[in-house]
């Protein structure tokens, strides 16, 4: 007989023997489920290991050996054996756009981000075909920062116009900020030769002669209130679709990094049903009072008083100080970028708020108890974004409350240590720090300092507090966690997609990498107490995996199969048949 079988059949006599009158022999009353026979990995320094747990209304009654935990079986525990399996806590993504996400994946003209030309055509054609006889538009992605580098489109405005019929057409790149649009969608928007750009915004124009060429560079955000709003509906079953994606990889808990009022409401309306299997932390946006802090801050803190829930926090705001450091160089930089074409005029990119009202919405959010997450892709808005919270603290004093600098992967060093002295995060987010098609961009816009990217290592050696994410539906295809978790270790691209290693000296440990998922992200979350490690007193908020990732070789972590995943005691989701 099997010594798994041989120890499930003696945990079982002994919970018999004793199971009658269990809690009448012990002050501690019996688990609703037992966890056995497991290989548990707890992130608890007090007690690193263990192979049983023991849960009693969504929480951890007990965690330790499989003989120990006998005496908390009762009558209606359910004990369930795992057979040595691999447990760990739940993992969290720390910023990702996960409403948003599924309303991509559910709603979209999707195509991947390697599609050439002849695919994305195909693909933007069928949905032509296929869209209702009224539907004026159609919104679709995602295509890469070098697409136009890569092939030679003369005009992507007349090439989409050539396929698009009478519809409108706005495609998304994958970093969520650059729209291609056709002629129709352009005077849909009222866009055209003589219009300013909003500030940050480029439109883009042929250099051959004064016309759009279809191609709007950091706009997305600009254009979405002008496009057909997505309905609390629509976001509804996104959020769905989000919960199920995140189930299936692990992920018991997220923070989404820019929730609007529409989001908001599906949000709560799924946590008013007893819907949100996982943590949400949504981290409200509003556009529309740039320029005006004082309302701004009034605003946000009505959103989040309204929309507050259960499962559903709202006690975090969203800022965008810049664009992204990609060929479209609209992060703000330190230094100038590469020109794209000689002879171009040098630019180190945009800041889309001034300082002085930088400080007062921050001063404003932080005085109001929001942790702020502010999108800061280049080292000068890192450095502007710092000074910012440095006036902050002096005027208000430390609240605690720890800010996060988003997309961070540029770092001047003199502003390395400031993170710590500030309390300040770096939001290592979203999965670029290999080798990859927007890497590719990135070194094309900045040249040597494009080789320097995503400073991991040296911010976590400075102290600096740390959280990831996927960034979803921006750049990753999902909120699979296992590819951002194997590549912080690697530097490479899994499955060997694309050669080469990225900045190796900034690798980190699996332990490390582990570590920033489940502790450092539950804190980013606020659930520093109550999520992150499986230990008495904490949510059971866990996954069962068929491997040990912190033994396997780190380039086969992406690979990593969830057989369950616990939200609060609950099992949410458990793979159709058990790996070999």
């Amino acid at each position: 007989m099997p010594r798994t079988t041989l120890l499930a059949l003696s945990l079982s006599l002994a919970l018999l023997a004793g199971c009658g009158d269990a809690d009448s022999k012990t002050d501690t009353p019996a688990a609703d489920v037992l966890i056995v026979n497991a290989r548990i990995h707890t992130e608890d320094p007090d007690r690193p290991t263990a192979s049983a747990m023991a849960i009693r209304n969504g929480r951890l009654l007990a965690v330790g050996e499989t003989a120990e935990l006998a005496s908390l079986q009762g009558p209606a525990t359910r004990v369930e054996d795992l057979d040595g399996r691999f447990v760990m806590p739940g993992l969290i993504d720390a910023h990702a756009h996960p409403a948003w996400g599924g309303v991509i994946a559910r709603f979209y003209c999707l195509f991947p981000a390697t599609a050439a030309p002849d695919a994305v055509k195909a693909v933007v054609e069928g949905c032509v075909q296929a869209a209702p006889a009224d539907a004026a538009w159609i919104q679709g992605g995602l295509w890469t920062p070098t697409f136009f580098e890569r092939f030679d489109i003369a005009s992507p405005r007349r090439w989409l116009d050539a396929i698009s019929g009478d519809k409108a057409i706005v495609l998304k790149d994958d970093s969520g900020h650059n729209a291609w649009v056709n002629s129709k969608a352009l005077a849909l928007l009222g866009i055209d030769e003589t219009t300013v750009a909003p500030p940050g915004t480029i439109y883009q124009k042929l250099r051959d002669r004064d016309e759009l060429d279809g191609l709007l560079l950091d706009a997305f955000a600009a254009l979405v209130d002008q496009l057909p709003a997505w309905t609390e509906e629509d976001y509804v079953e996104g959020a769905r679709y989000a919960l199920q994606d995140a189930a299936r990889h692990g992920i018991t808990g997220w923070k989404d990094a820019s929730a609007s009022e529409t989001e908001l409401a599906a949000y709560r309306r799924l946590d008013t049903h007893d819907e949100l299997s996982a943590h949400v932390v949504a981290c409200v946006h509003d556009s529309s009072l740039r320029g005006n802090p004082t309302a701004l801050v009034a605003r946000l803190v009505a959103l989040r008083d309204r929309y507050a829930g259960r499962h559903l926090d709202t006690h975090c705001a969203k800022l965008f100080m810049d664009g992204v450091p990609t060929t479209a160089r609209t992060a703000a930089m330190l230094a100038p970028y590469q020109p794209d074409v000689e002879g171009d005029p040098p630019t180190t990119g945009n800041l889309l708020i001034p300082t002085d009202e930088l400080i007062a919405t921050l001063s404003g959010l932080d005085a109001a108890g929001f942790t702020v997450k502010i999108h800061t892709a280049g080292d000068g808005s890192v450095h502007e974004t710092l000074n910012a919270l440095e006036a902050v603290r002096r005027t208000n004093g430390n609240s605690g409350l720890r800010h996060e600098l988003a997309h961070a992967g540029f770092v001047d060093d003199t502003d390395i240590p400031r993170f710590a002295a500030l309390g300040a995060v770096a939001d290592l987010s979203p999965y670029l720090w290999f080798p990859s098609p927007i890497i590719e961009s990135v070194r094309k816009a900045l040249g040597e300092r494009g080789l320097h990217y995503w400073p991991n290592r040296t911010l976590l050696d400075a102290g600096t507090p740390l959280l990831a994410g996927s960034d979803w539906p921006s750049v990753a295809e999902d909120m699979n966690p296992w590819i951002g978790l194997e590549t912080l270790v690697t530097r490479r691209a899994p499955n060997g997609d694309y050669p080469g290693v990225d900045s190796p000296e900034q690798a980190l440990s699996v332990a490390e990498a582990v570590h920033i998922f489940t502790v450092d992200n539950a804190r980013a979350l606020g659930l520093g107490d109550s999520a992150g490690m499986l230990a008495p007193g904490r949510l059971a908020d866990f996954v069962v995996l068929d491997r040990n990732i912190l033994t396997v070789p780190p380039e086969t972590i992406s690979e990593t199969r969830v057989l369950q995943t616990w939200f609060e005691g609950l099992r949410v989701y458990a793979a159709e048949a058990p790996a070999d």
